[in-house]
């Protein structure tokens, strides 16, 4: 593993002191069941970044804290890599008087913080929502940043491409394979399977955090209805893992890795997770490319039938 050049921030603690004076706290795994309701209640999907999953998930590199006000939860992340604060989209039933009224008071929080109101992860339908409040927002929509969006029916049939139906029945003919159902008793597992074959390989900095941490604590806490995955055994050794969500008909590629060295094991692993919790969602997000050029390409020509899913980060401006 090569070492992590990044500069990563802390955070101030006069920031902290602050935070909890305008009653936030830090997000934890056991929240989950506390935020649940309110995600059932919200409008339209929302992006990969907004999921329980990965806002936990990531609590290392952008720690989130969150208050409940006004029906709603107010979620704010400490950006690590950028050394600042930025909010999330509330979670909750957007109407235009409730969300006028939190906007108000995350603006009054971040002036006592004495940092810049910032939203990051704004999808489309939530964006009138922030545009009609009489803030003047500068809004950026950058392409690296918008998540890929495939019907399952689209999937399905990228899934079954030649290539990579080729792929997929190469790996169940040639390899002896178990498949289990991921639980909390895998987080060892699955830890030692990312140190010998991602963080062997990777620079750190490659994953703005540490993904082998990132991975271990979400399966640490595998216990709830909504977050699946399964890891693959080869020949006895664990051969590769993939973790998604189902939540009110949206599904999400969570985080996939496998031993690319077995032919097949990836178009394994995204079918078999579509097969046993995707079927019957709405929509499947895949997440975003982060600007990698080769992620890019194959996300692109999975299927030709996608849609990208902008995320808007809307900055106040200063007059």
């Amino acid at each position: 593993m090569k070492p992590d050049t990044k500069t990563y921030y802390d955070i101030p603690e006069d920031f902290m002191n602050r935070l909890k004076e305008r009653g936030y706290k830090k997000v934890t795994g056991e929240q989950k069941k506390e935020f649940d309701p309110y995600y059932d209640k919200m409008n339209e999907h929302w992006c990969a970044n907004t999921s329980f999953v990965n806002l936990w998930g990531w609590s290392d590199t952008f720690p989130v804290y969150c208050k409940i006000s006004n029906g709603y939860v107010y979620l704010i992340q400490f950006l690590r890599t950028d050394g600042y604060p930025v909010a999330s989209p509330f979670l909750g039933c957007y109407t235009k008087d409730g969300i006028t009224e939190a906007i108000r008071e995350i603006k009054k929080d971040f002036e006592y913080f004495e940092y810049p109101l910032v939203f990051m992860d704004i999808t489309p339908w939530m964006l009138p929502y922030f545009t009609e409040t009489g803030i003047d927002f500068e809004i950026e929509d950058l392409r690296e940043l918008q998540d890929y969006i495939y019907t399952p029916e689209a999937l399905w049939e990228g899934l079954n491409q030649s290539d990579d139906r080729y792929r997929y029945r190469y790996f169940k003919r040639r390899y002896q394979y178990e498949t289990i159902e991921l639980n909390s008793e895998h987080a060892d597992e699955c830890l030692r399977f990312m140190d010998e074959h991602w963080c062997k390989f990777e620079e750190c900095s490659k994953c703005c955090g540490c993904l082998k941490q990132v991975i271990f604590r979400v399966v640490s806490k595998f216990d709830t209805p909504d977050e699946y995955g399964i890891l693959v055994r080869v020949e006895g050794k664990t051969a590769g893992i993939c973790i998604v969500s189902n939540r009110n008909g949206l599904g999400i590629y969570q985080y996939k890795n496998a031993v690319n060295q077995i032919k097949g094991i990836n178009e394994y692993l995204l079918r078999e997770c579509f097969e046993r919790y995707l079927q019957n969602v709405d929509v499947i997000n895949y997440t975003e490319d982060m600007g990698i050029e080769n992620l890019r390409y194959y996300k692109e020509h999975l299927t030709s039938h996608y849609s990208l899913l902008s995320k808007y980060t809307l900055s106040e401006k200063v007059r």
